[in-house]
């Protein structure tokens, strides 16, 4: 997974992408979850993560500029190429992210 490195990307999104993937991390590796893989794209953040039972999740946020960044998209996923998700969307407060339903 590559971030996107444009130069029309701005440092300050940069700099919340490097600290929302920290935190984001660290609630996932506390839920029990491993192969936390994120991605910076052009104003937005995606990833995939394995619960501690081994489903697979894609996650992701809209565009910060137009939508601000209150919560996360997931579901369940196939695999980690599976963009588009074989679940169910589903949506948690970036501030409840500890309290996403996984399987």
């Amino acid at each position: 997974m590559k971030n996107y490195t444009g130069s029309d990307l701005r440092q300050d999104f940069k700099t919340f992408f490097s600290k929302e993937k920290s935190r984001i991390s660290k609630i996932l590796k506390d839920l029990g979850c491993t192969d936390i893989q994120m991605s910076r794209q052009f104003y937005y953040f995606y990833g995939f993560f394995t619960s501690k039972s081994g489903q697979t999740y894609y996650f992701c946020c809209s565009d910060v500029r137009h939508f601000g960044y209150n919560q996360i998209r997931y579901k369940i996923a196939k695999d980690y190429k599976d963009y588009g998700g074989s679940g169910m969307n589903q949506y948690v407060n970036i501030d409840n992210i500890k309290e996403m339903e996984l399987i």
